[in-house]
């Protein structure tokens, strides 16, 4: 399952992002992981949670980004839920590369049974039709 928290910068995505992840720690049968580009809310987040700054990583794009994703789960198959926060903040790409992404996402989605949550930024209502399938 996959889903996206979309909405305009300083509208309380990332907040909301951090309380579902602490949330699901307790709620959770697995492993919680949140990705973000730097470490400004690693605090914010359970100790129980592992958190991965994606900077200290050369990923240019989504496809790098989905295939170091595929790294992550294949280290541990116990993962329950993956976090990202602001996605076009941790690559430099674009919302029609994003297409392709949520296909691939989608599938270990449902071969792994891990549920994804991600934010974007921009206004939900302009969103292309495969985003607005995921905007929770």
């Amino acid at each position: 399952m996959i889903k996206i928290l979309m909405g305009e910068k300083g509208t309380g995505k990332t907040k909301k992002l951090i309380d579902m992840a602490n949330r699901s720690v307790s709620q959770s049968s697995g492993d919680v992981v949140f990705i973000d580009k730097g470490t400004r809310y690693m605090y914010d987040l359970s100790h129980e949670i592992r958190f991965i700054d994606v900077s200290q990583f050369e990923i240019e794009d989504l496809y790098v980004f989905y295939g170091f994703i595929c790294g992550i789960i294949a280290g541990n198959f116990d993962i329950s839920q993956i976090y990202i926060d602001r996605i076009f903040n941790i690559v430099d790409d674009s919302m029609d590369s994003l297409k392709k992404f949520l296909i691939d996402i989608e599938k270990i989605s449902q071969d792994f049974n891990i549920e994804f949550v991600m934010t974007i930024s921009g206004d939900a209502a302009l969103a292309p039709e495969y985003v607005k399938q995921y905007i929770a």
